[in-house]
């Protein structure tokens, strides 16, 4: 197939794309903060009412809420990522995405309906159910960028939809916070949560307009449906694996993910070291998540402007070791004692250099991969992603078993990421120059 943007780039598609993908990852961020916030009151009013609960599973459920939403959202790239590959491949991803915003759409009104019934594990499938349509649309967001602007705006637009995704991320993570503590004492718990969740819904009025200004696009595969789709995972791994030109950049991008999981659940973790009340403890921590997806914006836009006219693979290596430092500086100060510009800062140069990091590895992906088989690649590392995503909720959960607070955490985690970078400057020692 002919990709049309080779000869017609149509930059006002993408920006339609772009600001629909971000109010898409606003709507993910707000509602899962809020439900975490939730949690937190909820578990804090159990232990009020009968000490006794500190013991449950049920307690400490809600206690971990964020892990547990964190982990819904690795588990669901991971079992459907094969099939969201078949469909942006074998439909148009102008039309995946409108049909994801259909999907999103019904899960904030189950979300709003089961939080008014007051059934918090319930809402937790609509979660579920967002998560599921952010995977159906992931590889057809990224995807749909060459057949918008062609290859000489890859590297652009990618860099502009990390940018628009990481700063969707930070609003969407401090007004989820944000918003949630301040209704709760002004409307009580759940129904503050109601009103933030309905909000979203009545906003995806605006994304629906912007899915209808997106140009269509042409199919790119006929492969027809077949149940291996459902569980042909570690074979769409192995043939990433073994295409040298994809591997090395997919490892990259999942061990981002890695560090990625572990430096959010080691920054909630802080805000749960510092402050005592459920509440004030997400709110902070949103803050903090906040300031590395500042951090990651910024690195995008440079990035973007770095790798304007080709992809230059040397920065992901500055990348790995900006992201060693900024994790080190963090493992080695106090958010309680330290000066705030001094630890912000170190929490924003983790996201910079993260962007330097990622945002060349998935402009290359996209770059090399068949018009035919961009989306089966993109879900591919997808897959390696999740998993990596769910070894990062493990990775912390192992510490958290023997009490280990959130300076080890970040301190391992910077050595291991030191390591990653020397590998990487390794590597690219042996790439050819052109």
């Amino acid at each position: 197939m002919h990709e049309t943007a080779e000869t017609a780039p149509d930059w006002k598609s993408l920006w339609a794309m772009l600001l629909l993908q971000a109010q898409t990852v606003f709507n993910t961020k707000v509602a899962q903060f809020t439900l975490i916030g939730l949690a937190g009151v909820i578990a804090g009013k159990l232990v009020q009412d009968n000490p006794s609960v500190q013991g449950t599973q049920a307690y400490h459920s809600l206690k971990n809420a964020e892990q547990v939403l964190f982990a819904i959202s690795s588990a669901t790239f991971l079992l459907i990522a094969p099939l969201s590959g078949w469909v942006a491949d074998r439909f148009s991803k102008r039309s995946v995405l409108i049909g994801c915003l259909w999907t999103q759409s019904f899960a904030l009104a189950w979300i709003t309906a089961c939080l008014y019934f007051r059934q918090f594990w319930l809402g937790a499938i609509g979660f579920c159910l967002i998560e599921i349509q952010a995977t159906l649309a992931n590889p057809a967001k990224f995807g749909i960028c060459k057949e918008l602007v062609g290859s000489t705006g890859l590297s652009r637009a990618v860099g502009l939809l990390q940018m628009l995704i990481v700063v969707s991320i930070i609003t969407g993570t401090v007004v989820g916070g944000q918003a949630f503590a301040a209704l709760s004492p002004l409307k009580g718990d759940w129904q503050a949560a109601i009103y933030v969740v309905a909000g979203l819904l009545a906003a995806t009025v605006v994304q629906f307009l912007l899915g209808f200004l997106i140009q269509r696009t042409p199919v790119q595969s006929r492969e027809p449906f077949h149940p291996g789709l459902l569980w042909c995972h570690f074979e769409r791994i192995a043939e990433v694996w073994s295409h040298q030109i994809f591997r090395h950049p997919a490892l990259g991008a999942a061990y981002f993910s890695f560090a990625a999981q572990v430096t959010s659940l080691g920054l909630i973790l802080v805000g749960k070291e510092i402050y005592p009340l459920p509440g004030e403890a997400t709110a902070k921590s949103a803050i903090l998540v906040g300031l590395v997806g500042i951090g990651n914006a910024v690195g995008s836009l440079v990035v973007a402007l770095i790798c304007r006219k080709r992809i230059i693979l040397g920065t992901v290596a500055v990348g790995g070791l900006g992201m060693a430092a900024g994790l080190a500086a963090v493992a080695s100060l106090n958010l309680a004692t330290s000066p705030p510009p001094l630890y912000f800062g170190s929490v924003g140069t983790i996201g910079f250099f993260a962007a330097l990091f990622l945002v060349p590895l998935y402009s290359f992906i996209q770059e090399k991969a068949e018009p035919e088989r961009r989306g089966r690649i993109t879900s591919t590392v997808n897959i390696m992603n999740s998993m990596a995503g769910l070894a990062g909720i493990g990775f912390v959960a192992a510490l958290g078993f023997f009490k280990l607070d959130s300076h080890f955490i970040f301190t391992v985690l910077s050595g291991m990421t030191l390591l990653v970078g020397f590998i990487i400057i390794a590597i690219l020692r042996t790439v050819p120059r052109p």
